[in-house]
C-alpha cells in the first residue's frame, strides 16, 4: 500500500537527522522499540491483531523526533440481545510523526522519563462489510420471521483518515539500555475518506469512530532499547 511508500522515506528522513545532529551536539540517542499491548490483545481477543514498532531520535537534551508504524485488522458483530445487526472487518496501516518533550526533571544519573508530545497520523483501510439483517415489526408479526431481509455487504478498498494525536508517557529503565514504558493518548480527527453508504465505525490507530464525535482516546505500554552515541565537537 502507498503507506509502505511512506514509512520508508520516515526511515531516510530519520538517518538525515541523525547525520545533521552529529555536528549539532556532543550527544544524542536512537530508540527502537516493539508495542507489546498490541501483541497482548492480538493473544487474548480473537477479533483483533495488531502489530506496532516504534522509534525516537533525540535531537537536542530533551526533544526527540518519534515515529511509530502499525497495522491492525478488527472485526466486529453488532447486535440486539442475540439477533444480528451488521458484521464487519476493517484491516490496514498507519503512521504516526511527532515530536517528544521531556517534562520532568530528572535527578543525576537517573533515566526513568515522563514526555509530552504531539502526533499526525495517517491511515490507509479497507472495510469488508459481512452480513447485514434488516428488521421490521410488521413483518415479523405477519410471518413470524426474524429478520425479513439479509444482505451480504461489499468490500471498500483504498479509504484513510487523518487525526492529531496529544500524548502522555513514561519510560522505567530496567537494566543497561532496556526500559518499559507507555503512554496515554488522545486522537482528534482531521479528515476521513468514507465508504459509500457506510461509515468508518473503527480506524487503525485511532481505533472506535463516535458518531459525531472526533474524538479517541486509547493507550499502549512496550519495550524499547536506547542506543545513547557520543560525538565532541
Amino acid at each position: 500500500m502507498w503507506l509502505s511508500y511512506i514509512s520508508k522515506n520516515a526511515v531516510v528522513w530519520m538517518i538525515i537527522l541523525t547525520s545533521g545532529s552529529i555536528y549539532a551536539q556532543k550527544e544524542y540517542g536512537i530508540r527502537a522499540g516493539i508495542d507489546l499491548s498490541k501483541l497482548v490483545r492480538s493473544e487474548l481477543q480473537k477479533d483483533y491483531t495488531g502489530f506496532e514498532i516504534f522509534g525516537d531520535l533525540t535531537l537536542k537534551d530533551k526533544t526527540k523526533i518519534a515515529v511509530e508504524i502499525g497495522s491492525e485488522t478488527f472485526n466486529t458483530n453488532e447486535a440486539i440481545d442475540t439477533n444480528l445487526l451488521y458484521s464487519y472487518q476493517v484491516s490496514g496501516e498507519y503512521l504516526k510523526l511527532g515530536v517528544d518533550w521531556e517534562i520532568y526533571q530528572r535527578k543525576p544519573g537517573e533515566r526513568n522519563q515522563i514526555t509530552a508530545g504531539a502526533r499526525y497520523v495517517i491511515s490507509s483501510f479497507d472495510i469488508n462489510q459481512g452480513t447485514t439483517n434488516f428488521y421490521d415489526t410488521a413483518w415479523v408479526q405477519r410471518y413470524g420471521e426474524f429478520p425479513n431481509f439479509r444482505l451480504e455487504g461489499p468490500s471498500h478498498n483504498g479509504l484513510s483518515a487523518s487525526y492529531l494525536e496529544g500524548v502522555l508517557g513514561f519510560k522505567t529503565h530496567l537494566t543497561k539500555q532496556l526500559y518499559l514504558g507507555g503512554s496515554f493518548r488522545m486522537g482528534f480527527l482531521v479528515g476521513q475518506k468514507e465508504p459509500e453508504n457506510f461509515d468508518n465505525l473503527w480506524i487503525p490507530g485511532f481505533n472506535r469512530v463516535t458518531d459525531g464525535a472526533r474524538f479517541g482516546f486509547s493507550y499502549n505500554y512496550g519495550l524499547s532499547y536506547y542506543l545513547p552515541i557520543k560525538k565532541n565537537r
